[in-house]
């Protein structure tokens, strides 16, 4: 069963990164403006910090936003609306346009974030591969580690379906992570490792330690501390 859940997620993502589905970064106003939850949640303090930002500033901005009741992303629904309430104080979140669907798995022991993304670019699958499907919108950040593009003998956690939609403005952490969700990406942070990443239809933008590295096997973009 999950094997198959696992053909059907990659099918969705591959879908999801054709040449008809590129998006900007940024929501046109006309559909920013239809969204009254994320016109009361823009902060005030400007867009998400770009390129070259310190950690100091990525860390101000992402704490800056309003925290989301957590209440509201401890669930996750599968497309035919089975919910799986979550436990250990993971959350599940989506982006307000659905482009970035998050969820964390500290139930079965596995660290960070784990995110599924329409990139407009994804990385091709690499020649040493290992077993099982690349999933080319799988994005992991672990604190110390990001990745873009993995292999996966099945769905992991995204077998549980999709959080709640988070509006721009708005904060929420897990654990040792933090995230605000942005028009121009969702940003996230490990204030342990003081690391951060901005995820957008792009891919990864890193802070902090982390720095490009050589992908391991199966990994289609690494970063690392």
């Amino acid at each position: 069963m999950r094997i198959a859940a696992l053909t059907a997620l990659v099918l969705l993502v591959a879908g999801c990164s054709t040449p008809t589905d590129q998006h900007a970064h940024t929501v046109p106003p006309s559909q920013a403006a239809t969204s009254s939850a994320a016109a009361s949640t823009t902060a005030s303090s400007g867009g998400a910090p770009g390129r070259g930002a310190s950690f100091a500033a990525v860390d101000a901005w992402v704490r800056g936003g309003r925290a989301a009741e957590a209440a509201q992303y401890a669930t996750a629904t599968t497309q035919d609306g089975t919910a799986t309430p979550l436990k250990g104080g993971d959350v599940a979140f989506t982006s307000p346009t659905g482009k970035i669907k998050c969820t964390t798995d500290s139930e079965e022991g596995m660290p960070g974030l784990s995110c599924l993304v329409d990139l407009r670019n994804p990385p091709a699958q690499p020649s040493r591969s290992g077993e099982g499907e690349y999933v080319a919108n799988w994005i992991d950040f672990t604190g110390t580690k990001a990745s873009v593009g993995s292999m996966h003998g099945d769905p992991g956690p995204f077998v549980r379906g999709y959080g709640n939609k988070l509006p721009y403005g708005s904060r929420i952490a897990a654990g040792d992570y933090t995230c605000r969700m942005d028009s121009s990406g969702l940003v996230c942070e490990d204030k342990s490792t003081e690391s951060a990443v901005r995820i957008s239809d792009a891919g990864i933008l890193p802070f902090g330690c982390l720095r490009e590295q050589t992908p391991t096997e199966g990994i289609g973009e690494l970063y690392g501390c």
